[in-house]
């Protein structure tokens, strides 16, 4: 891809996130406004609805001294006169027929039958009409209730039907207590002409089933009868009907006992607002759209403009990236005082720099085959031996590096263990260490023992060295019949040994001098027993001498920290030792090879 085509890019993205991230914090912001207005809009509708209850309620309220009043009818409440009862009502019930909304009344008495109603004339000379001897209100739950509550309940109640009413339910009382239960109450449906017309939008009643009441509107009740979503909660949606757009707003009412009865529903066709919002975003995006298209066209065609003389100095960079180091020919000057002429003086130090990348890189792979011989040159695998344990880990500083370990089997059937540093780093080490590592190996199975081994060494190695380079070395023997381990030190780090119940202590010295400095030196020999579950741990100084971003060694102090709470486990012996260092470190660059050691004795083999 072009870095014009790049550059294209990167702007059109830039632009396409800016105006993403607007975009989306314009819908945020228009999301939280919408649900700030459907809260508004529902409290609202919540405070109208209440309002309009309210005023019925109280002028219901207002009715209840017509009949508490009335001694005649309570007499012949008390004596079972329904006869006597309804005529001490007359003027009352005239005064009900003459309220607009029709406000219905009836009496019931405690045992839940029904004494008196005004829904219809259903007083006959054998008394009620056959359907209506089931009180229309005041059923057995909302006697009790109000027989509790001793006091007027106001409300919303069940009527026949699938119908609710508001209501007011009072007990009526004589001297020996309650002898009956009242009701005052209206449809609820007489309410919604004066809510809709509140709200300005057509109102209906949803029942819990979905189905829909005729509301206001019998037009648009007509055409979502039998569509309308069915609703749950207090909740504003936009709903899509037979081509129409509506804004539907759901309020449940709770009835006397403060259950969900009914959802009153606004219903408002939004199908104009809608489609002509909708036309305002599809222009006002488009015109956006219009305008980036002809900005990153202008865009696009200056930058090929531009870059245009370029192209043969591109053709030169694309030479050189293929590997051809040979410089071409450049029609620009790179003495020129501009872009173009900076660019040639950059194409010819890139054409030096892949020189010198080539050498490197061969230089790299010689480092990664000698870090290979070096490795290859250690121990593949630890020996699995009932009367001890062992593990070995090296971590060179370098690609390659002048640590290393060693263990083998002696002909004397004793274990031979070495660990070693040489001086300086670098491929010179690495050399001295396989030196080095080959002569131990070889004169240790002919001269077993620490001391005379080292000796002959030492000889070897002091031997025409030119390079001035030595080693120090810690080697010792270990007899696995009875835990007898000998050994003599070159001027190496004191091995730790640790007893079973974790006391750690250096190795005592030998007193040698490292390898290959002076030719003729004799070497001391100590010995030590171990007994079954005590380890050695081995170490070169990048262990205690690594340093962290403050400068600060590891020191021997921390180093017995460690191994004091270490676990017997060879492996987990020297992770732990490791783990130790590599927090200390805490991100510090490694100074030095670090090579760890560990034997853990079990005790002789059961014969």
């Amino acid at each position: 891809m072009k870095l014009r085509t790049r550059i294209t890019l990167s702007v059109t993205l830039s632009f396409v996130i800016v105006a993403g991230g607007l975009v989306l914090e314009g819908r945020l912001r228009e999301w939280e406004a919408e649900r700030r207005y459907q809260d508004v809009l529902l409290t609202g509708y919540q405070n109208t609805w209440n309002g309009i209850a309210s005023a019925e309620l109280q002028r219901l309220a207002a009715l209840i001294p017509a009949v508490t009043r009335n001694g005649e009818a309570l007499r012949a409440l008390a004596q079972r006169d329904q006869t006597g009862y309804a005529q001490s009502l007359v003027e009352f019930r005239a005064s009900l027929q003459a309220n607009s909304p029709l406000i219905s009344f009836e009496t019931a008495i405690l045992n839940g039958e029904l004494f008196f109603s005004t829904e219809r004339d259903i007083f006959t000379p054998s008394g009620f009409a056959p359907d209506l001897e089931t009180p229309h209100v005041l059923s057995p739950r909302l006697i009790d209730a109000t027989l509790r509550a001793d006091k007027t309940l106001l409300g919303i109640v069940p009527l026949s039907g699938d119908h609710y009413g508001l209501a007011v339910v009072f007990p009526l009382l004589d001297r020996t207590g309650p002898t009956a239960v009242s009701a005052l109450y209206l449809h609820i449906d007489h309410l919604l002409p004066a809510f809709a017309a509140s709200v300005n939008a057509p109102t209906f009643l949803q029942h819990p089933n979905g189905s829909l009441d005729q509301g206001t509107d019998p037009a648009l009740w007509r055409r979502l009868a039998t569509q309308l979503t069915r609703y749950h909660s207090r909740q504003v949606r936009t709903e899509y009907y037979g081509g129409q757009i509506y804004t539907v707003a759901g309020l449940p009412l709770q009835d006397l006992f403060g259950q969900e009865v009914t959802i009153l529903l606004t219903i408002e066709d939004i199908t104009a607002v809608y489609w002509r919002n909708m036309l305002f975003n599809i222009l006002s995006r488009g015109s956006v759209l219009v305008v980036l298209a002809l900005f990153l066209g202008g865009l696009h065609w200056s930058l090929r403009r531009a870059f245009r003389p370029l192209n043969q100095v591109i053709g030169v960079l694309n030479a050189l990236a293929r590997g051809d180091t040979r410089m071409p020919k450049l029609a620009a000057n790179p003495s020129r005082d501009d872009e173009i002429g900076r660019l040639a003086n950059t194409v010819e130090q890139f054409h030096q720099a892949q020189v010198a990348r080539s050498q490197l890189a061969s230089l790299r792979q010689e480092l990664h085959i000698a870090a290979n011989i070096q490795r290859s040159l250690l121990p593949a695998c630890f020996p699995e031996r009932a009367e001890f344990d062992l593990f070995a880990e090296l971590r060179p500083f370098g690609e390659i590096g002048g640590d290393f370990y060693d263990f083998f089997d002696l002909p004397d059937g004793r274990l031979g263990l070495v660990i070693a540093d040489v001086s300086d780093k670098g491929v010179a080490a690495a050399l001295f260490m396989a030196v080095a590592r080959t002569v131990i190996h070889a004169v240790a199975q002919i001269v077993p023992d620490p001391g005379p081994c080292l000796e002959q060494v030492n000889a070897l190695l002091s031997e025409d060295n030119a390079t001035a380079m030595f080693v120090t070395v810690f080697y010792g023997t270990l007899d696995p019949a009875s835990g007898e381990f000998r050994y003599a030190n070159a001027g190496h780090n004191p091995p730790y040994h640790i007893a079973t119940d974790h006391k750690t202590t250096a190795l005592p010295l030998t007193g040698g001098m490292a390898l290959g400095i002076i030719e003729s030196l004799s070497f001391t020999e100590r010995r030590l027993v171990l007994h079954p579950g005590e380890c050695l741990l081995f170490y070169t100084d990048g262990v205690t001498e690594s340093v962290n971003l403050y400068s600060e060694e590891f020191t021997t102090g921390r180093l017995e920290a460690v191994l004091s709470l270490a676990p017997p486990d060879t492996q987990a012996l020297i992770t732990a030792v490791t783990d130790a260092v590599q927090t200390f470190a805490d991100g510090a660059p490694p100074a030095d090879d670090l090579t760890l050691l560990a034997l853990a004795y079990r005790g002789p083999c059961p014969a």
